[in-house]
């Protein structure tokens, strides 16, 4: 019993990274285009795809704002609020290529929904072959991700964060504005 509370202590001390990850993917897909240069030839374009969930931490107030305008005025409001994104439904796409769907959450950083590009092996004639390459799609999503999330560690330990990205991305929540030149 003791051990399950000390890991949930734990995840509840550093669930704000798991947030600040979330809305600083927002912030860089409207000021960044979201683009991502892993190297070696490999980027990724992340993007909200319509749909989060922010909460304060004192009480238990959310609100779940659902559009196609990726501005999301409402979302934008509610950071303004002191809400922090929960959990947010996001577009992966890799190298303008394969396109992958999933909702992130911020406290456990599971992956729910998770729908890959089209699995070339039938099914049918190859049920083990369906299974790897999906389960290959998958895991290459999933690297992206941890290559993205550790670039945000990077930046979030470094004297960067508080010298210039934490600023810029306060200016762009009071902004409520795309800061991506027309």
């Amino acid at each position: 019993m003791e051990i399950k509370m000390d890991v949930l202590d734990k995840i509840e001390k550093t669930e704000i990274i798991g947030k600040d990850f979330l809305v600083w993917l927002w912030f860089r897909s409207e000021t960044q285009r979201g683009i991502f240069d892993l190297g070696e030839d490999l980027h990724a374009e992340i993007a909200i795809d319509g749909k989060m969930t922010l909460e304060t931490d004192e009480i238990q107030d959310s609100v779940t704002c659902s559009c196609a305008n990726p501005l999301m005025k409402e979302a934008r409001l509610a950071l303004m609020e002191n809400k922090r994104i929960t959990k947010a439904a996001i577009k992966l796409t890799i190298n303008e290529e394969d396109e992958f769907f999933f909702r992130l959450d911020s406290r456990w950083m599971n992956f729910r929904l998770f729908k890959t590009p089209k699995v070339i092996q039938d099914l049918k004639d190859d049920s083990e072959g369906f299974f790897y390459e999906k389960t290959g799609l998958i895991e290459r999503a999933i690297t992206i991700m941890d290559s993205v999330f550790m670039h945000f560690i990077k930046i979030r330990i470094s004297p960067e964060w508080g010298d210039s990205e934490l600023p810029a991305l306060i200016k762009w929540i009071k902004s409520g504005n795309t800061l991506l030149p027309a």
